[in-house]
């Protein structure tokens, strides 16, 4: 789809639940807070009158599959703005920063299609042509339902089709609690002790997970676009995936996170012999290689 076409696409609307106002218990968070919040705001922006048209996406995936480095790559971009998790089970993740405190992840899980509601519209307010956010395979199944009925929505799925350098990722950056990283230092080159059964496991689950979401997502009848990791970072990606979103290029774009793993994928673990044997034993030579 060309940049024009994806400019017929409809703006931002807000859902007839975002406008609903339900009283709860005294002494309990109103689950439609976010709603009222949303009923509120889009008041606001009314009487402001009209701004640009903006359209919305959401970034979608699994851990470790590139969507961090895509929406960091986005928000490089004058024209977009892309949060993070906002439905981690955790947090509400930002751009810089999280909401932790229960009491707010309690009343979004509560009321997660009127969270995403408002979220769009607190964001309308700023001069961008696409507002977005992260949203995990697997983080809220009610969101997944309601990303499937809005065909306004962009979607971009992203996956990683080296399960060994998916896993291998993920068991670092879970053990040493960094996700991401803008500098290259001594956690660049810090190898991992895990050993095949582990990395068996958790292959197989994310591998699970792609198959079933593929087809699912394939059927969908939204403007969309589907990635693998290693497309963004072929030559022209900035240019497509601009095109995609219905924007202009910027030749500035990139984004500050550096790879927090080595290249090579044997040269991340501790004992890479025996990973080495499995994946050969297996067929999945080639995801031994260098993945760029």
């Amino acid at each position: 789809m060309s940049a024009a076409q994806a400019g017929d696409l409809a703006p931002v609307r807000l859902s007839n639940r975002a406008a609903s106002v339900t009283a709860d218990a005294p002494g309990r968070p109103a689950r439609n807070r976010f709603a009222i919040g949303a009923a509120s705001l889009l008041t606001d922006l009314l009487k402001r009158g009209p701004g640009p048209q903006q359209r919305r996406f959401v970034i979608m995936g699994l851990p470790r599959s590139g969507t961090t480095y895509l929406m960091t790559l986005l928000n490089a971009h004058p024209q977009v703005y892309c949060s993070g998790e906002q439905f981690n089970p955790h947090a509400i993740v930002e751009v810089n920063g999280k909401d932790n405190a229960l009491d707010a992840v309690w009343a979004r899980d509560a009321d997660p299609v009127g969270f995403m509601d408002t979220f769009f519209v607190r964001h309308a307010v700023h001069d961008v042509q696409q507002v977005g956010f992260k949203f995990m395979i697997g983080h809220n199944i009610r969101v997944l339902q309601r990303l499937a009925e809005d065909t306004d929505l962009s979607l971009i799925y992203v996956h990683r089709e080296s399960k060994l350098a998916q896993v291998s990722s993920w068991i670092k950056a879970a053990k040493t609690k960094r996700w991401a990283q803008s500098q290259a230092d001594e956690h660049v080159a810090r190898k991992i002790d895990a050993r095949p059964r582990q990395i068996s496991q958790h292959w197989h689950e994310y591998a699970t997970f792609d198959h079933l979401f593929a087809p699912w997502f394939a059927g969908l009848a939204h403007h969309k676009l589907q990635l693998e990791y290693r497309e963004m970072f072929a030559p022209g990606f900035v240019a497509r995936i601009c095109d995609f979103l219905g924007i202009a290029p910027d030749p500035e774009m990139q984004s500050p996170l550096v790879k927090q793993s080595s290249n090579s994928i044997l040269d991340r673990f501790e004992n890479p012999e025996k990973i080495e044997r499995y994946f050969r034993d297996l067929g999945f030579g080639h995801w031994l290689e260098d993945e760029l």
